[in-house]
């Protein structure tokens, strides 16, 4: 696993072994950025959440959705994963790529998150397939403050699973690549 844009470009990532950890694929990290650094079809033009927002990066993994957010241009990023080997790896590449002044790595469980101090800009949920946790998560993450009118929230699905409707979440585009589907959402306007 790479950092696949922004300064930190080409850098690699470890990532945890289990039989859990799917990382998302250098492709279609590309492809989402790409999406989101043109994202201001939904927002005013100074109000893209990528740049100089907070993130959080939910069920982490190796943390490289949040990481790659930092490369492009984030202020902050916070990391939520309940496994102590996805933490490890997760503060590996945190000092690895010298970001301990912009990155922190939480125990937490994103369907029972800690009350935020400041709404995320942006927010990604990879959940593990097939376990229904991202209307969940949300609904929880929005009740902890996380969660504002102006969050992006990008989640990654197994196109198979179903998602409920979230009340007062809006879908606002939907991609398939492959053996994934990512939906970005936000609070109705």
């Amino acid at each position: 696993m790479r950092i696949v844009g922004g300064s930190l470009r080409g850098r690699n990532l470890a990532c945890p072994a289990g039989k859990d950890v799917r990382p998302t694929l250098d492709r279609v990290r590309e492809a989402l950025f790409n999406i989101l650094s043109h994202a201001s079809r939904w927002y005013e033009e100074d109000e893209n959440p990528l740049y100089d927002g907070i993130v959080l990066d939910a069920f982490a993994g190796s943390g490289a959705l949040g990481l790659e957010a930092l490369s492009r241009g984030a202020q902050k990023a916070v990391f939520f994963d309940r496994d102590s080997k996805a933490l490890a790896a997760i503060d590996e590449n945190i000092k690895t790529l010298k970001l301990e002044d912009r990155a922190s790595a939480r125990r937490a469980d994103a369907t029972r998150p800690v009350k935020a101090s400041t709404p995320a800009s942006l927010i990604f949920l990879d959940p593990p397939y097939h376990q229904d946790l991202i209307t969940p998560s949300i609904q929880a993450l929005r009740a902890a403050g996380w969660i504002d009118d102006k969050t992006l929230i990008i989640a990654e699905r197994d196109p198979r699973d179903a998602m409920t409707d979230i009340p007062g979440i809006d879908i606002l585009d939907t991609r398939k690549y492959g053996r994934c589907q990512i939906d970005m959402m936000r609070l109705y306007s």
